[in-house]
């Protein structure tokens, strides 16, 4: 609403130049000329004020040209008196501060019911900042932390499963050579019953051939027989020799 042109200066003091604006206004702004050096491209700007009581306030800035373009913030306004202030120009690590300028503020008799505070904007942007970054940090460090549980927990199942797979490998293994056991224990009884079926045989066919004898054997017969070897032997004339 309202633009203040004031000149600042960062090789020499110059003339201090002065601001003069109303207690808890709201749509004043600064325009810092900078008079003794030329901007070059990339830099960011702030400002600072302190004011009569040592509180402060910082404020970024905007650059256009070799003009330094801030807004004055209720805060900055809060006390009456003599404030005063600086512009900073920074890129990466580098810092240039300007010499001062002075603030006067007047008393509104409209409002003044701002509480005079600190306001730190630039770095409260920034702690902001930093504390979103320590959170990601945090949260991708619970990440990494949850990953390596579930990695560990599957090798742990991984070792497991190898485990039980060694085991059932052995007892494979030794089911196996029970198996092969009991078929050499059937092989020998198979031959032990072919060696039996072959004595069988070879006692029915014994058996067989003495039956055949045998079949038609007469005992009355036999009796006869000896009867007759008797008496021919009772009629036999044994000479001495």
């Amino acid at each position: 609403m309202v633009e203040h042109v004031m000149p600042v200066y960062f090789l020499r003091e110059g003339i201090q130049a002065r601001l003069c604006m109303v207690q808890d206004d709201r749509g004043r702004e600064a325009c810092f000329q900078v008079r003794d050096m030329i901007l070059a491209e990339g830099l960011g700007a702030k400002i600072y004020i302190e004011k009569p009581s040592g509180l402060s306030c910082w404020r970024e800035a905007e650059i256009h040209g070799n003009e330094v373009y801030a807004e004055i913030t209720p805060q900055m306004l809060a006390e009456t008196g003599t404030c005063l202030g600086q512009v900073q120009l920074y890129r990466e690590q580098e810092r240039v501060t300007s010499f001062l300028f002075r603030l006067e503020v007047q008393k509104s008799l409209v409002d003044s019911s701002v509480e005079s505070k600190d306001e730190l904007t630039v770095l409260e942007r920034l702690i902001q900042e930093a504390e979103a970054v320590i959170q990601r940090a945090e949260k991708a460090g619970e990440a990494a932390q949850t990953a390596a549980e579930k990695a560990e927990t599957s090798a742990e199942r991984a070792d497991t499963a190898a485990g039980n797979a060694q085991t059932a490998a052995e007892k494979a293994d030794t089911a196996s050579e029970e198996a092969n056991t009991a078929a050499e224990r059937a092989d020998t009884a198979s031959e032990g019953a072919g060696t039996a079926a072959g004595n069988a045989e070879t006692a029915a066919k014994r058996a067989e051939a003495v039956y055949e004898k045998l079949k038609d054997f007469s005992a009355e017969a036999v009796d006869n027989e000896i009867q007759e070897i008797k008496a021919a032997l009772g009629n036999t004339i044994i000479v001495e020799g």
